[in-house]
């Protein structure tokens, strides 16, 4: 509860200070005309509008560049490029919905979020990396613009943090429904079952020249050649900069001079408090928590155990249990509440009423107290030494990585020249495609999609923790469609493995028929075919069969059909299956006390996606019903027929 509590004043005065003229001032110019502007007149690449906000060729592309580096085949692309569409759509259909409910979070929230999630990377030593920095970033690590990274904090904030709070928190989950998914868990099953293996099946399948080209042929895009792509890759890690570094006596006592202010130990104070919570609560149950709050004031100044009182009373989960104790707190770390009326006590002394923060009421002993001072040279010497020697260490680093990117530019594709110049790790990779990385490769993503995403020709640079990658990739080899010659083994094995898989499929289904002409007898079948039937013990939904794999390959059917009814065949990997359910076992309901507030956990979770989607699906109907969505059906389709040359 102590962070709870804990002043973000400080805090936040630093970020809006350093980030709102740095960062959010970039939100105001390239992300809000983007969001929250009209698109202007409609041009050809808008495919759809929403209150005026547009749907561009352009945010598709975005949605789209995953799957265009990845060679999904033009059919496919064109219908994720649909789906795409849609989604983003609804998108603005509920930024639209969100803005009219005033749920829309300003650029300080944007800012902060930022501050909070990327601590070390945007504002490493507690200072800002700089616009253009940022901006290189973004584009390394994300593959946007700043104004589509910014566009996208600024719709997961709002649609997936704040609408979606509000739409799904009425959302509850019964004691009935826990019981029914304690069970659905937990109820175990036995099972009978007879499989038929493709592979024992191989030897039976004819595959002339004629059989294996006509597969080939209806198959062609199973063997489709992906993009390859050579690399030529220099690396500079951390110890590439690394030398010893002499630090002088006189280099830390000027360094101790100038930065006093580090080495400060502010006044602080050891406490303890008892809470009585008010968070979320009535006008009568706050009044009652003061009316107690005075009530264990009185008994404390009547001599009664501080500690013991706040095992009994405190509403404070982080600390009650060892009687109140907060440690030591320095000004600035609490709530100015707490903090003045903490301060403003004498060693031992009570504070004389319940002090009323926006956490509830405290009762506060201050038990120790020191005084600010600034810690002596000799206390700190060695840490100003490891600081100067880290940051020269980094300033070399830097330093280092700018020259490689410099000497980069200037030699280009020969970047084996720029990494011979500077002393550091080269390698080259003939073309590859992304499925099939080389081994010596670093296995870094950002640096997979920067090979198959940065146009050929042009140095790209990836940086990872403390590694920056520089790498060039001098062409593009096409993808393209295989040759049967290249590819005949292949064709071959994948030709008897399909072809073996329906004969095992076909005596599979002649087994359950038989099975369902003399119901019952699996068995006695099975034997006639001479296979194999197997009883398993009972089995819970997430148990297994042994060989057989996941008791969930047979389907709900397994735990649903429980009245021996044969059910398949189903295939399960290279195996046709025929099976039945032969008895049932209810779970032992002991354990649902410990485990229902998880369940529920669970069962909430899908009742709010549930009613999101639904919330979701029926704003995107409302909004194109009353003419504030507007699709341009002409260049949606002609956009998704592009798609498919």
């Amino acid at each position: 509860m102590l962070k709870l509590f804990r002043n973000q004043g400080k805090a936040l005065r630093w970020i809006m200070g350093c980030i709102l003229f740095l960062v959010a001032a970039s939100m105001v110019i390239t992300l809000v005309p983007n969001v929250f502007g009209p698109a202007g007149p409609a041009s050809a690449d808008v495919l759809a509008e929403v209150g005026g906000v547009s749907v561009t060729t352009g945010d598709v592309e975005v949605e789209l560049r995953q799957y265009r580096s990845n060679e999904v085949p033009p059919e496919a692309l064109s219908m994720m490029a649909g789906n795409a569409i849609e989604n983003l759509i609804a998108e603005r259909v509920l930024f639209a919905e969100a803005t009219a409910l005033g749920l829309v979070p300003t650029e300080e929230d944007l800012a902060r979020w930022l501050r909070e999630q990327l601590p070390d990377v945007l504002f490493p030593d507690g200072k800002f990396v700089g616009a253009r920095a940022y901006e290189g970033f973004v584009r390394q690590q994300f593959r946007r613009s700043v104004a589509e990274f910014e566009r996208e904090i600024l719709y997961n904030l709002t649609i997936e943090m704040r609408l979606r709070r509000m739409v799904t928190d009425s959302a509850n989950v019964s004691e009935a429904e826990i019981k029914r998914r304690f069970h659905t868990q937990n109820d175990g099953v036995k099972v009978e079952w007879a499989a038929v293996d493709s592979d024992s099946l191989r030897s039976a399948v004819d595959a002339t020249p004629e059989q294996l080209q006509e597969y080939f042929d209806s198959n062609r895009l199973r063997y489709r050649q992906a993009e390859r792509r050579p690399l030529k890759i220099m690396t500079v890690s951390p110890e590439a900069a690394e030398q010893e570094y002499e630090i002088s006596d006189a280099e830390i006592e000027l360094y101790y001079s100038q930065n006093q202010y580090r080495f400060e130990q502010p006044e602080r104070a050891k406490l303890r408090h008892i809470l009585f919570m008010t968070t979320d609560k009535s006008e009568e149950e706050t009044e009652e928590a003061r009316r107690k709050a005075e009530e264990v004031l009185g008994q404390l100044q009547s001599g009664s155990d501080f500690a013991e009182l706040a095992k009994e009373h405190s509403e404070d989960p982080g600390n009650a249990d060892n009687g109140g104790d907060l440690g030591w707190v320095s000004r600035g770390d609490m709530v100015p509440a707490f903090e003045d009326a903490s301060f403003g006590l004498q060693v031992g002394e009570l504070s004389p009423q319940p002090v009323k923060t926006e956490f509830g009421y405290h009762l506060i002993r201050l038990d120790e107290r020191e005084s600010g001072s600034i810690k002596p040279l000799s206390e700190v010497r060695e840490v100003i030494r490891g600081d100067l020697v880290a940051e020269r260490s980094q300033s070399d680093r830097y330093a280092l990585m700018e020259r490689a990117l410099e000497t980069a530019q200037q030699t280009g594709t020969a970047l084996e020249s720029a990494a011979s110049q500077l002393g550091l790790p080269y390698q080259e990779f003939p073309p590859f495609a992304r499925s099939e990385l080389p081994d010596a490769l670093p296995k870094v993503a950002a640096l997979v999609r920067a090979i198959f995403e940065e146009p050929a020709g042009e140095v790209f640079t990836v940086a990872q923790e403390e590694t920056l990658y520089v790498g060039v990739v001098s062409e593009t080899v096409p993808a393209r469609d295989a040759v049967y010659e290249e590819v005949s083994s292949t064709v071959r094995e994948d030709y008897l493995d399909t072809e073996s898989a329906n004969l095992a499929r076909a005596r599979a289904e002649a087994l359950a028929q038989k099975v369902r002409d003399t119901p019952g007898n699996l068995a006695m079948a099975a034997r006639r075919d001479r296979l194999t039937v197997t009883t398993s013990d009972f089995v819970k939904r997430d148990g297994d069969l042994g060989e057989l794999g996941p008791i969930s390959a047979l389907g709900e059917d397994a735990f649903t059909k429980t009245d021996g009814e044969l059910q398949g065949p189903v295939a399960i990997g290279n195996q046709w299956v025929v099976f039945r359910t032969i008895e049932m076992q209810a779970a032992d309901e002991s354990p649902l006390a410990i485990e229902s507030e998880t369940i529920r956990g669970s069962i909430l979770g899908e009742k709010r996606n549930q009613l999101f989607d639904y919330f979701r699906m029926q704003k995107v109907q409302e909004y194109s019903e009353s003419g504030q969505v507007v699709r341009y059906g002409d260049r949606i389709q002609s956009y998704l027929r592009l798609m498919q040359r």
